[in-house]
């Protein structure tokens, strides 16, 4: 079936809707104040979302308690996380895409992102409201920076004193005016409240917003839209959406419950539980904390992450595919190294990045829901 031009509409978000009943659908407020008429609607509009303040009454879009600590729902993590972005051929590029560094209270993370870009993160356990960097990227406008003349990337690897000299290699290459700053909040699971309300559904961040620590919002989302897409292409008469809604719901509570857990219990072992591991060889970890996370390492290593992985990646709802995985791989293998070398190539002519609007600037804005037109 063809569809029309204008199917996805951007820059118009939701605000509000209502449902028309069983078989009757929704009417959806636009925030140009037009309304739109459609079987379902999908709230897929992130962690500050519009569709999930209405749904859950939640008294508006980032309502914020005074202690900074709940904001529309959700919960202050107890890290603010600072990001940057550059071009730049770490020794090995090619054989590490990941990398974190854990210390007490914080922790660095590196990541390949392609095209010879290394874009890493800086999580420091500090209070909410707790500004230094503008939320921004590059290209994008960027509100105040609390002090216009610090050096934020000095700033960050003051914090980082004494830490592996790859951290300071990174953080180097990067613009300090490229640096952005936001405070980490993330959801319960909703076990006593649908993400279905009638004709309308949330899905992703808009409703189980997690840690970055696994890497698993935006995959636990793609999820989402894959058991969506079948519930709603297996149901075939309009009457029937709301009650395909919350099978939806039903199908995925515990599985994205699950991982929002291990997410959480990631981030907050780093605060409660780490410290700078005992060392034979120095005297820099000496609390009992310390021999903790020395014990904890192999642990960790060779018991924890292989379990916590296996669970990850052990969804596979349309059957295994390891053969199309490795020919991806083996494609990519060679598409990734060209892109990079291109990328070094220009750098060393002299060729600034500028990265485009991160995922941070793009939150922000509630504009993530499409308005789908019949």
């Amino acid at each position: 079936k063809a569809l029309k031009e204008d199917f996805i509409v951007n820059g118009n978000p939701v605000v509000a809707y209502e449902n028309r009943g069983k078989g009757k659908g929704v009417s959806v407020t636009l925030a140009d104040g037009n309304t739109v008429d459609a079987d379902v609607l999908v709230g897929a509009d992130g962690i500050w979302s519009a569709v999930r303040n209405q749904m859950y009454n939640e008294g508006g879009v980032k309502s914020t308690s005074k202690d900074k600590k709940q904001r529309q729902g959700c919960k202050y993590s107890g890290y603010t996380v600072f990001a940057g972005e550059t071009i730049i051929k770490t020794a090995d590029y090619y054989e590490t895409g990941y990398k974190v560094y854990i210390g007490p209270q914080r922790y660095f993370v590196t990541s390949d992102v392609g095209g010879g870009r290394i874009q890493w993160y800086a999580f420091f356990a500090l209070p909410p409201g707790t500004k230094k960097a503008p939320s921004g990227w590059g290209g994008s406008t960027r509100d105040v920076q609390s002090d216009p003349g610090e050096n934020l990337v000095e700033y960050i690897k003051s914090l980082h004193e004494g830490w592996s000299d790859e951290i300071m290699t990174v953080l180097d290459a990067t613009s300090p005016d490229s640096v952005e700053q936001r405070d980490l909040y993330d959801r319960s699971p909703e076990f006593l409240r649908s993400w279905a309300d009638g004709n309308v559904v949330l899905m992703g961040d808009a409703v189980h917003a997690m840690m970055p620590n696994l890497g698993q919002g935006g995959c636990q989302a793609i999820e989402d839209a894959y058991v969506l897409t079948e519930a709603l292409a297996n149901t075939k008469k309009t009457d029937r959406i709301p009650d395909s809604l919350q099978e939806f719901y039903r199908s995925r509570i515990l599985r994205a419950s699950a991982v929002q857990f291990l997410s959480r219990l990631a981030s907050d072992l780093i605060i409660n539980a780490f410290d700078t591991p005992w060392s034979p060889h120095d005297n820099l970890g000496t609390s009992w904390k310390s021999y903790l996370t020395f014990f904890w390492k192999p642990i960790l290593q060779y018991v924890i992450f292989p379990l916590q992985f296996a669970f990850l990646y052990s969804y596979y709802p349309s059957g295994r595919m390891d053969e199309i995985a490795k020919e991806l791989k083996d494609r990519w293998l060679i598409t990734h190294k060209e892109s990079a070398e291109a990328a070094f190539a220009r750098a060393d002519e002299g060729f600034v990045f500028e990265s485009g609007p991160s995922f941070f600037q793009k939150s922000e804005l509630p504009d993530t829901v499409l308005a789908a037109r019949k």
